[in-house]
């Protein structure tokens, strides 16, 4: 295992994730109408790739293939649907329990790698995860404690 680097990756998700939420706390506008702005402010973004890929020869939507054309199709859908109950959940919770829900998926992925892949799992990571649940539940208690 490497210290000599910062996880620049993890830093750069992290911050962005929590600037667009901060944003999306402030800027005070309803659900469907900051999806929407969002949506728009990509479309540009979007076209332009769809041209590259057009251009490139790479696109997959064809008459040939139907199903394709619909799992094409239900990308939309399927990446609006789980973003508008998450802004929508945000603004009827707020960010703090929001945020803490984000530990179950690293916890069951662990759980599953380490009982059902037998993955290696050091105590540096043992540590690293105690210290976190530790500061998730310390957090939660006085979450509570103030409701």
């Amino acid at each position: 295992m490497s210290y000599k680097s910062l996880p620049w990756l993890g830093l750069v998700v992290a911050f962005s994730w929590g600037f667009y939420n901060l944003l999306r706390k402030k800027i005070n506008v309803d659900t469907d109408i900051g999806l929407l702005i969002e949506s728009l402010y990509i479309l540009p973004f979007a076209i332009a790739v769809f041209y590259l890929i057009s251009i490139n020869g790479f696109n997959d939507f064809k008459i040939e293939d139907p199903p394709m054309m619909l799992l094409i199709f239900l990308a939309g859908p399927m990446t609006v649907i789980p973003l508008f109950l998450y802004v929508r959940g945000v603004e009827l919770c707020g960010l703090g329990p929001t945020g803490m829900i984000f530990y179950i998926t690293p916890t069951l992925q662990f759980l599953l790698g380490f009982f059902y892949y037998d993955e290696v799992f050091s105590l540096n990571k043992l540590v690293s995860f105690i210290i976190i649940w530790i500061a998730v539940i310390v957090y939660l208690k006085d979450l509570n404690e103030n409701n």
